[in-house]
């Protein structure tokens, strides 16, 4: 293909800037309207000439659209050079900045051949926010024009929302799930469920932020939807974005979406996108697989979505300008972030709401309301926030989740042989949940090797095999003669799942851990009872205790030697956490706050982290590495289905083959569907290599 002349590039990118910022702030943004779009063409028409404008903030995004957003208190230390390349020596950028002055009345000259410069802009300066959604405009603009003009890159604009047609196919499907009830338990949760779905479909409520606190098994997924697709329709808002802390949890939730929000004509994958993990390159050659959020509804990890909210990298940024006039649901959101997060990521979800026409949606079955604490959110900023559920219904279905399980724990420490014998003591099917992939890891092959029945779930799986194992272990619960096996897995099935089995044990965490995963255990009331154990595991050779969690495992202690284990003293647990800390998360909270208002946006990105150690992208799969080795390009839902993220301690001890420019795979004998990756690992050198979550 013949290479694009400079004015073709230039002028794709300043339509498509114009395009997106005008869809951003022109529609959802009264406040920010003019300033906004007036920065975002300005920032485009010069992008590539290396010479930034005398607008602060359109010089600011120029500036950044290839490198990121700076640190700007680095940048106003400097003496000279102010918006360079830190990377390049001060030698270098003086002999650099020589030849542009000298040779920048031609470039102007060939410039403006094409361009006509624009004098008049409203310069307001922008906040932390704004600033990233500015320069999103600008690098999707730049990365959309390369990625269709040498990459076939598809059209820019997904499907329209529809969002009235929508809520009426999800009326009619839910509609069809209505069964007759075989006892009195289940007919009081149907008709809880009824009463939770018509709250949430017809809620008129003037706050754009609402909390849902709805019990396991209370049809949360569809009601949350309704109401979501309800306010959108009456708001004229352009996407529906569902945020789940799990990556398994998505296939199932995305499942639900397709079967009742897909309309007749219409391609599932291009309406409900699953979004698993990170799929982001800065690379011209796999610029068109990074997830663009540009469907009308985005299934999304809490890691995907809160990173892009904090970024400064091109790549990550390229999709946030799709949230403005978004309808926002964080379900689990106990578990989406640590709580150090909280504090700016709630700041920021509040501007999009009251600057931007989002809407927000905080969602749990034990909802930490963590927007109550000072700590957390000042008073004089503190928004409304409107339950969702009507209260006397909160009531109703808590009581009836009181007599489903019985929550306890067993103090005792114990080795690989002690905890062996005692999640056998109890009846299967079983569900065993640890903190760490190295304990999961190990504790299923060992009762795999033991010669007992076993089902391994964890993000050492790529998604396609763990969506295989999903429908496994959900099959494998409908055979009531199937009894005497176990689910050994991960938090990423402590929530959201409909997995129901006789007992679940998690190894001991938090408050909100415990509680969630007696949502796996009889769940529908199909038993007498059911139990769920919080244990305790030596911290040895064999078993990875997780190092975050000393504080809500003491916590979890006192709480239950109180006698305080229920969804109404999550929040509580959250302050006693804080309150028993070294001070850590007050620490943070106070950095990233102090970093936002600074400008210095690497600092923010890195301290708002929601896993702290780095992890990269490795394909796991040996057909599509071959084609890749073959220079074929994948779709980006093929890199997503057939990768894992692997952690950068385990990436070194990996050490998987690179395959091309940002892209590396695993070797033969490297990966199993049983241990994922761990299989690598454990493999190697008959040791366990000891982990930091």
């Amino acid at each position: 293909m013949p290479a694009q002349t400079y004015a073709e590039h230039v002028g794709n990118v300043v339509k498509y800037a114009r395009h997106f910022a005008t869809e951003a702030a022109g529609a959802f943004s009264p406040k920010w309207c003019e300033a906004f779009v007036s920065a975002v063409v300005i920032a485009a028409i010069p992008h590539d000439l290396g010479k930034l404008d005398e607008i602060i903030e359109s010089a600011l995004l120029a500036y950044s659209h290839h490198c990121g957003l700076p640190s700007l208190p680095v940048e106003k230390a400097k003496r000279k050079f102010v918006l360079r390349d830190p990377a390049i020596d001060e030698s270098t950028q003086e002999k650099l900045w020589q030849r542009t002055e000298k040779l920048l009345a031609n470039y102007l000259g060939q410039h403006h051949q094409s361009f006509t410069p624009i004098t008049s802009v409203a310069n307001v300066p922008f906040t932390g926010l704004v600033r990233r959604l500015a320069l999103s405009c600008l690098v999707d603009a730049d990365h959309s024009d390369t990625a269709q003009n040498y990459l076939n890159e598809r059209e820019l604009d997904g499907e329209p929302l529809r969002a009235a047609e929508r809520l009426a196919q999800l009326d009619r499907y839910v509609a069809g799930l209505a069964t007759t009830p075989g006892n009195e338990a289940e007919a009081l949760r149907g008709k809880i469920r009824s009463g939770i779905y018509s709250a949430c479909r017809h809620a008129d409520l003037a706050n754009a932020i609402v909390a849902c606190d709805a019990p396991v098994g209370s049809g949360k997924t569809t009601a949350v939807m309704a109401h979501l697709l309800a306010t959108a329709h009456k708001r004229g808002l352009r996407r529906v974005i569902v945020v789940l802390p799990y990556t398994n949890i998505i296939n199932q939730a995305v499942d639900v979406y397709r079967s009742a929000l897909v309309l007749p004509g219409e391609d599932p994958e291009q309406i409900v996108a699953a979004h698993h993990h990170l799929v982001e390159f800065d690379s011209r050659d796999l610029r068109q697989l990074t997830q663009r959020w540009d469907c009308p509804i985005i299934v999304t990890t809490a890691v995907q979505f809160f990173q892009t909210l904090a970024a400064c990298k091109i790549s990550r940024l390229r999709k946030l300008h799709q949230l403005p006039g978004s309808a926002i649901f964080i379900d689990e959101a106990h578990a989406a972030i640590p709580a150090a997060l909280w504090p700016q990521s709630f700041k920021w979800l509040t501007e999009l709401c009251r600057d931007w026409s989002c809407h927000l949606v905080l969602g749990s079955g034990s909802l930490v309301r963590f927007w109550q604490l000072n700590d957390f959110v000042p008073v004089v900023e503190r928004p409304v926030v409107t339950e969702l559920i009507p209260e006397a219904l909160r009531v109703e279905a808590a009581a009836l989740e009181s007599r489903r399980v019985e929550i306890k724990t067993c103090k005792d420490v114990m080795d690989l042989a002690t905890l062996t014998t005692f999640v056998q003591s109890k009846p299967g099917p079983r569900l065993v949940i640890f903190n760490t992939i190295q304990s999961a890891a190990v504790f299923a092959r060992h009762l795999r090797d033991s010669g007992l029945s076993v089902e391994h779930l964890s993000g050492a799986l790529t998604p396609f095999d763990r969506a295989i194992i999903v429908k496994r272990v959900r099959d494998r619960l409908l055979d009531k003669a199937d009894n005497e096996w176990f689910l050994i897995a991960t938090s990423c099935v402590e929530a959201g799942v409909d997995f129901s089995f006789r007992t679940a044990y998690r190894e001991s965490c938090g408050m909100v851990n415990i509680l969630q995963i007696a949502g796996r255990a009889n769940r529908s009331n199909e038993h007498e009872y059911g139990e769920v154990w919080d244990f305790r595991i030596a911290d040895d050779s064999t078993f990875s205790l997780h190092p975050q969690f000393d504080t809500p495992r003491a916590v979890l202690a006192q709480m239950f030697d109180e006698g305080k284990i229920s969804p109404e003293h999550c929040t509580e647990a959250l302050l006693r956490e804080l309150n028993a800390g070294t001070g850590k998360t007050e620490n943070k909270i106070e950095l990233i706050r102090d970093a936002e208002k600074a400008g210095d946006y690497p600092l923010v990105a890195d301290g708002c982290q929601v896993i702290v150690s780095v992890t990269q992208l490795v394909v796991a799969e040996p057909s599509l590495i071959a084609r890749l080795r073959a220079g074929q390009i994948p779709t980006s839902r093929e890199l997503m289905q057939h990768s894992v993220q692997v952690w950068d301690n385990r990436f070194e001890k990996l050490t998987p083959d690179c395959i091309g420019n940002e892209l590396y795979a695993l070797r033969p004998g490297q990966y199993d569907n049983f241990l994922g990756y761990m299989r690598g690992l454990l493999d190697a050198s008959g040791e366990v290599m000891q982990e930091n979550g």
